[in-house]
């Protein structure tokens, strides 16, 4: 018999074969327990990768132990021909088998306990990441995908791909996807990953291309490790144009970076990212023509949207996604602009439709809420819907919705909570990040809100209202005044204007009084050519308080009397700032009868009880116009009302607007301040 067979017999005899499939089965068995426990417990990330070494390391050990071993004869007894042959051998063949298993075993427990005394001194010695850190490296951002080819028709198709992927990570609940918005910034940068990962505040960064030839697609898509530039995934799909290719290479995707993540993926999860929103190319193309078209909020920008969406709808009429995103324009646009029922008709209509289409669809559930909310301030069935939307989308946007009711319902913590998931989610969205800080003034939580309004600007430095809630909520510290107006100065640099055109609202007109000295020549000075905006009302109104303040009554009165003409000429769009403005106008005017009544119709048509977030304003609008027309006992009623209920108005503020100087004297005003600055203390 020649060497080879020998020792491939050999092998035979002592079950090599199987001793080793084995062992590679339970090494890997374990080595994907180790990485979970490593994983869970904050563990370093090299440690699963011990132990293969270590498996690896003893399998030579297992190998040669097999044949080094056994060399005493099967049988010895003083006449082997008592023990027949056969018997014999197969006497021999068991022991060793027997041998191979125990080494194999043997080394395999030495590998295993190596491992575990490293990871014991690790767990005593070492620096473990905390759960916090553990979740950070589930963390992804999508950096906007190459048009590869640079073909201007092919720009929508590309954003789509880029948008339908994240869409489907914001799905994994156990995933932190950063939102389409924050990341569209990065498009074309200069900036490493490093970088980006940092200012994102994520672990890993998902890189990608969409090439489009003829009836041909190729996409390629590489996630990376932004602290160690190392690549965990990478895959190039090519195959024929189809909806059904599109889809299943965008659900490929996203399993596999779940995957490379180590991130749980429920079998509920897997269906949905699995889902094909249609079968037909040409339709999805058309949405994705429609869902990258931008509006600017303008709303012939809009319509053409819209138009689009359907478009996409009449191609496939059981497109429950198209029928889902028209619902949310059409909602938009009612509460936008003018509030056509028509509007919020069709909005409805599409939202069952979607929903009826697919149940499970989280945009549906999304349009649904969003329609209760804008269209009827339905926050229990708004919420109903959003929390289901929440549930099928995790990381999606639901959470600014369900921040927007929960401050109007008076759930501040709530409030609180959601925006914070919504920024996590979106970190570099002005529009989420500016409600951070605007939910702490309500609060009465001034420092966070000013520190958290400078992160805002950073981010958009020409957008104004950061800058407005910021001065804000300096004027409502002691001694605050002079901080707000260089915060007012600064906005002014930036955005090349001081805006002023606030004075139809209470926290503008309380900014005016406040700050007169520092506005009276710039206000002098304007006239309705120069006045920032277009805005005549608001020209009107700052004017006649202007004078008010220092009881230039003429002029004051003739002012008013000029903001009450372009008022009552207006059309009614939002009763309650019509009759709170209309109040403020006839208390300037005198008609102390009109303004009590209006400033009351106010009040009713949105009481705190409907609206926590901005029926405050018409309270403290109903205590201005008490103290314009001398009745003080119910001024100091409504002030009692909001000082003690959550909104941006604190003894501070009060102790500053000269506003409220008649009352300066009154007993219960000042033990109304004395009460509510100790609770603030």
């Amino acid at each position: 018999m020649s060497k080879f067979k020998k020792l491939i017999t050999e092998i035979h005899h002592r079950s090599l074969w199987q001793v080793l499939l084995i062992y590679v089965g339970a090494g890997w068995a374990c080595f994907e327990l180790i990485a979970t426990v490593a994983e869970t417990m904050g563990l370093p990330s090299w440690l699963p990768g011990l132990a293969i070494v270590l498996f690896l390391l003893a399998l030579p050990v297992v190998v040669a132990t097999a044949f080094i071993q056994d060399r005493e004869p099967a049988a010895t007894v003083s006449d082997p021909t008592l023990i027949p042959v056969d018997e014999a051998r197969t006497e021999a063949a068991r022991r060793r088998r027997l041998l191979t298993w125990r080494n194999a075993v043997a080394s395999f427990v030495v590998a295993l306990a190596v491992w575990g005394v490293v990871a014991t001194g690790w767990l005593l010695f070492g620096e473990r990441a905390t759960p916090e850190e553990v979740d950070a490296r589930k963390s992804i951002a999508v950096l906007p995908f190459d048009n590869i080819g640079g073909a201007n028709e092919n720009v929508a198709f590309t954003d789509g791909i880029h948008d339908d992927i994240i869409t489907h990570l914001q799905k994994i609940g156990d995933l932190t996807p950063i939102s389409r918005t924050s990341v569209l910034g990065y498009r074309d940068t200069n900036k490493n990953l490093r970088q980006i990962a940092d200012e994102l505040g994520v672990a890993t960064v998902l890189e990608g291309g969409v090439q489009r030839s003829g009836n041909r697609v190729r996409i390629n898509a590489q996630l990376i490790d932004a602290e160690t530039d190392e690549h965990l995934w990478a895959e190039t799909y090519e195959e024929d144009l189809t909806a059904e290719n599109i889809f299943a290479i965008q659900t490929n995707i996203a399993q596999r970076i779940a995957s490379a993540l180590k991130a749980q993926l429920s079998p509920e999860e897997s269906e949905r990212i699995a889902a094909r929103p249609t079968e037909n190319l040409q339709a999805y193309e058309q949405y994705q023509a429609a869902k990258q078209f931008t509006t600017h909020n303008e709303e012939p920008l809009i319509r053409v949207k819209v138009r689009m969406y359907e478009e996409a709808i009449e191609l496939d009429p059981d497109f429950a996604l198209a029928h889902a995103a028209v619902s949310l324009f059409y909602g938009n646009l009612y509460v936008s602009f003018g509030r056509d029922e028509e509007d919020l008709s069709k909005a409805k209509v599409h939202a069952d439709r979607a929903l009826e289409l697919d149940p499970d669809l989280a945009e549906a559930h999304s349009a649904l809420g969003q329609y209760y909310y804008k269209g009827f301030r339905d926050y229990e069935r708004a919420l109903e819907h959003l929390a289901v939307a929440r549930e099928l989308s995790p990381n999606g946007s639901s959470y600014n919705w369900i921040m927007a009711i929960e401050r109007r319902m008076g759930d501040w913590e709530a409030a609180l909570a959601a925006i914070e998931k919504a920024v996590e989610l979106s970190p570099r969205s002005v529009g989420w990040v500016e409600e951070l800080p605007t939910t702490h003034l309500w609060m009465r939580h001034y420092e966070e809100a000013i520190s958290l309004s400078d992160r805002a600007i950073a981010l958009d430095p020409a957008r104004n209202f950061s800058y407005h809630w910021k001065a804000w909520a300096y004027l409502n510290t002691e001694g605050g005044a002079e901080a707000a107006w260089q915060v007012l100065e600064e906005a002014e640099r930036i955005r090349g204007r001081m805006e002023t055109n606030y004075s139809q609202v209470f926290y503008g007109r309380a900014q005016l009084r406040i700050l007169h000295d520092r506005y009276e020549d710039r206000l002098r000075q304007r006239t309705l050519e120069t006045y920032p905006g277009d805005d005549t009302l608001s020209y009107y109104h700052a004017k006649a308080h202007s004078y008010s303040v220092t009881e230039a009554t003429e002029l004051a009165r003739a002012y008013f009397d000029s903001a009450r003409v372009v008022l009552e000429g207006r059309e009614v769009r939002s009763p309650q700032d019509h009759h709170a403005n209309l109040g403020v106008i006839y208390a300037g005017l005198g008609r102390a009868d009109d303004a009590v009544r209006e400033g009351q119709l106010a009040v009713e048509a949105l009481p705190v009880s409907k609206d926590a977030l901005m029926g405050p304003w018409y309270v403290a609008t109903l205590a201005e116009i008490y103290v314009m027309v001398g009745e003080n006992e119910a001024a100091i009623d409504q002030l009692e009302q909001v000082l003690s209920i959550t909104c941006p108005i604190s003894p501070p503020l009060l102790r500053a607007d000269p506003m409220w100087d008649p009352l300066r004297d009154h007993p219960r005003f000042q033990a109304l301040l004395e009460k509510y600055s100790q609770s603030a203390e």
